[in-house]
């Protein structure tokens, strides 16, 4: 068998079908077996007959299983910020009305008239023949080479301030502050962050096509997202945004602004938490530590620690500039 973080694939004793689960069913006794074109659930006893072992061995299996399913994530968001810091202040500060992430129109095409009256986002710069890549709604593909002439930006009226978190295998990593029209984004099934939910920061998640073709499980990690996707009772990323998270789109669900760094700021607050959700000796009171108030007292600590150093401190270049809207 082979087992990591994000799944598991084993090779039956006897019959040499595959079985696929994830770590999190491994560990509950499910998996799926796919025999030719057909898969079905298989029960513990199956799996442990599948693995030629018996119940004992199974359990301790799943036990091991279970304890790599629930291990901390690696990821260090402080480590990140400075490396991604630039990328994000570039598309917090940007005012080109076709910068790659805005929603655009399209208008007076010839050769493709039938996509006028379409919109689309903008999935790549000008290219050398004065050119923008569009990836048009509803249409699959790689996208469409249009004329800036060609296109008519949406309003910020017209727009969500929202979040885009960019997984391992896209050109970009980190997240990076995006406009998306507001019926693109809360028309879709979403899911809520348990903890921002849970300190007042309603964070809605919703996930997004990848910028281009990923194949490769780790292709779609996507840690950022995952620490927003910490259960708050567990301190575990919950299922399935354990395995494959791939990119998304953050947004308030009161449909307020949303910047890079108010992401950074609670993903930074989670990651603070997940050591105490590890301590046994001392475990975490939720009721106390998973709160507004919590929250509150986390970003004020922050920007206090950054106001009193002076110089080139990485707080004072995490978050001095300050414009928080959570």
């Amino acid at each position: 068998s082979n087992s990591s973080a994000s799944g598991l694939r084993v090779m039956a004793a006897e019959s040499g079908s595959g079985i696929d689960c994830s770590l999190g069913r491994f560990a509950a006794g499910e998996a799926d077996v796919d025999a030719g074109n057909q898969r079905r659930v298989i029960s513990a006893s199956e799996l442990a007959e599948a693995l030629g072992c018996g119940q004992i061995d199974l359990e301790k299996l799943q036990a091991g299983v279970e304890e790599q399913a629930a291990a901390a994530l690696v990821f260090d968001p402080r480590e990140q910020l400075e490396r991604d810091r630039l990328f994000r202040r570039e598309g917090q500060a940007a005012e080109d009305v076709f910068a790659v992430g805005r929603w655009v129109r399209l208008q007076g095409l010839q050769s493709a008239a039938q996509l006028n009256g379409r919109s689309g986002m903008v999935i790549e710069p000008l290219n050398e023949t004065g050119r923008l890549g569009v990836q048009v709604s509803s249409i699959a593909g790689k996208g469409k080479r249009i004329r800036p002439a060609n296109l008519t930006a949406f309003s910020d009226d017209e727009t969500l301030q929202v979040v885009r978190l960019f997984c391992r295998g896209e050109q970009s990593a980190g997240l990076q502050t995006w406009r998306w029209p507001q019926r693109m984004v809360t028309d879709r099934p979403f899911e809520v962050s348990p903890i921002a939910m849970r300190v007042g920061v309603p964070l809605h998640i919703v996930r997004v096509e990848p910028l281009r073709d990923l194949s490769a499980d780790t292709e779609f990690d996507n840690q950022w997202l995952m620490h927003l996707m910490v259960d708050h009772e567990t301190g575990v990323v919950r299922h399935p945004w354990h395995h494959r998270p791939g990119p998304a789109i953050v947004w308030r669900g009161d449909e307020g602004d949303l910047s890079a760094d108010d992401v950074c700021l609670m993903i930074c607050f989670i990651d603070s938490l997940l050591a105490r959700y590890r301590d046994k000796e001392a475990p975490i009171d939720i009721d106390a530590e998973v709160t507004r108030e919590a929250f509150q007292f986390f970003k004020a600590r922050e920007m206090q620690a950054a106001s009193e150093e002076n110089g080139d401190s990485d707080r004072e270049r995490w978050w001095g500039e300050g414009g928080f809207n959570i």
